[in-house]
């Protein structure tokens, strides 16, 4: 993210650069190739998450592709230099603020287990980004954790709890709306441990519920609204590996276009001894990753 001393025209300038050059890139030019698609048409031939009058399928829901086995080896190395295996090391070493962005039930603990592991002595806060997505029986059945919440903010909240140790310390709820499921928010704040960082769980509302769950670029609007975060903070936003790149720029797009003075980074959760193999990612959910990307860029 360039500096948040910068113009917002400059940094919108710069990223779009940024943005040029994957699009440029010879790996996306493979992966557009290897499926006989192109920019316009990978979003119609490939969409898994469009569902019958507009709404947004969850990812946790969406079946694989069996036509894309025949390409699984020839797409993992290009997926891998298109940035969705090893964005896994921050740019910067002090962050006053780590955000955990929630996903998935096994997504929720790895990521706050990473975070835990980024956070160091300036840092103010530690927050949990999340909604009221209902946890589904598939991701439940995979996880390698066990939470008896069922909620996505529910289990961020439980693993902010068991990775910090803060089951002792209680919790306060701040109700913010409705309880409607996407349009519902909520601030667990846990009481302050000893070395007086703030751990919080944010639940966003949706900026349209009545076709999907908050998104990444919801999250931060909703937490820079209630987080008081200041001028010239460094937020790093932990995440799964593969999806750094779309949540970098749906942060980066609300952050520039609301000229906000703060720098931010993504990383994933996993070092580069554990990214997904060949043998177990699956094409297809990767592919809606990139479809995002291509989408968040054509917004700038």
């Amino acid at each position: 993210m360039p500096d948040h001393t910068m113009p917002a025209a400059t940094r919108e300038r710069l990223l779009k650069e940024q943005a040029e050059a994957f699009l440029r890139s010879d790996a996306l030019a493979e992966v557009f190739d290897l499926l006989n698609t192109d920019r316009d048409r990978i979003g119609r031939d490939y969409n898994g998450r469009m569902g019958s009058g507009g709404r947004v399928l969850e990812t946790q829901v969406i079946e694989p592709m069996e036509a894309l086995e025949p390409f699984r080896e020839k797409l993992y190395p290009l997926l891998d230099e298109l940035g969705f295996l090893r964005i896994n090391k921050p740019l910067a070493e002090r962050h006053s603020r780590v955000l955990v962005l929630a996903g998935a039930l096994n997504a929720c603990f790895a990521n706050a287990i990473a975070a835990a592991e980024w956070k160091d002595p300036s840092t103010v806060s530690v927050d949990g980004l999340s909604c009221y997505r209902p946890v589904n029986p598939k991701e439940r059945a995979s996880s390698t954790f066990t939470s008896p919440s069922d909620t996505e903010f529910g289990v961020t909240a439980d693993a902010f709890s068991h990775v910090f140790g803060l089951a002792e310390g209680g919790f306060r709820d701040v109700f913010t709306s409705d309880r409607n499921l996407n349009g519902i928010s909520c601030i667990r704040e846990f009481a302050t441990r000893s070395d007086s960082c703030l751990y919080r769980v944010f639940a966003a509302p949706s900026s349209e519920p009545g076709l999907r769950r908050a998104d990444t670029a919801d999250s931060l609007e909703f937490y820079v609204e209630n987080a008081d975060v200041s001028p010239g903070e460094s937020l790093l936003a932990v995440t799964s590996n593969r999806y750094c790149n779309r949540q970098f720029l749906q942060l980066a797009h609300y952050v520039v276009k609301n000229d906000l003075p703060v720098n931010l980074d993504v990383v994933g959760c996993f070092p580069d001894e554990r990214v997904t193999s060949v043998e177990k990612y699956d094409p297809f959910q990767y592919l809606q990753d990139l479809i995002g990307i291509l989408d968040w860029i054509g917004r700038f």
